[in-house]
């Protein structure tokens, strides 16, 4: 299991570096990017968030062809524990759509405030570093999480245990990164 968390990890290394390196990142030194690279950064997470929620879409598109009666003269409306299981799903992927909210509107730090912190900038700049390439590895194990989920995932009594844990850590992540910023 740790080699294929290794695995996971270093492949997320290098589609970060990959995304980063596709607008120019250069690990937050050159002072007129910071703003590009803050929008990158936000906008890879959130959308891996919302990968995630569009994975949790899927998967209750399959809960519902699988366990939905046909409406009848005799019950139009499905079971009441059928509606409670639907209204469950639907209710954590709005979650999911919040915590991509979150993220995209996140407050991106201010460039003199950040850069005067040090006379260089580069310790400031490093701390925000490590903690964006954090969020964003977060994030892609949320998405990845997401991805794995099957149909029979929705028989459990919480279909979305896998995810809470990577769900609570990217929204520590963000957490932190806000702290960060505004200090």
């Amino acid at each position: 299991m740790d080699s294929r968390l290794h695995e996971i990890e270093e492949g997320l290394e290098r589609e970060l570096g990959a995304l980063l390196g596709s607008v120019n990142f250069s690990g937050y030194t050159d002072r007129a990017r910071l703003r590009a690279d803050d929008l990158a950064v936000r906008t890879y997470a959130s959308q891996a968030a919302l990968d995630a929620k569009g994975a949790v879409g899927t998967l209750i598109s399959a809960w519902c062809d699988a366990n939905m009666p046909e409406p009848t003269s005799e019950q139009p409306f499905p079971p009441p524990e059928i509606t409670a299981k639907l209204r469950a799903l639907r209710a954590y992927q709005q979650q999911l759509a919040e915590l991509e909210t979150a993220i995209r509107s996140a407050p991106a730090p201010d460039l003199d405030t950040v850069w005067n912190q040090r006379t260089d900038g580069v310790m400031v700049l490093d701390g925000l570093v490590r903690i964006d390439t954090a969020l964003v590895q977060v994030a892609r194990t949320l998405a990845v999480a997401a991805a794995s989920l099957t149909l029979a995932d929705t028989a459990k009594a919480d279909p979305f245990e896998s995810l809470r844990q990577a769900e609570s850590d990217l929204r520590s992540a963000l957490a932190q990164r806000r702290a960060f910023i505004q200090r």
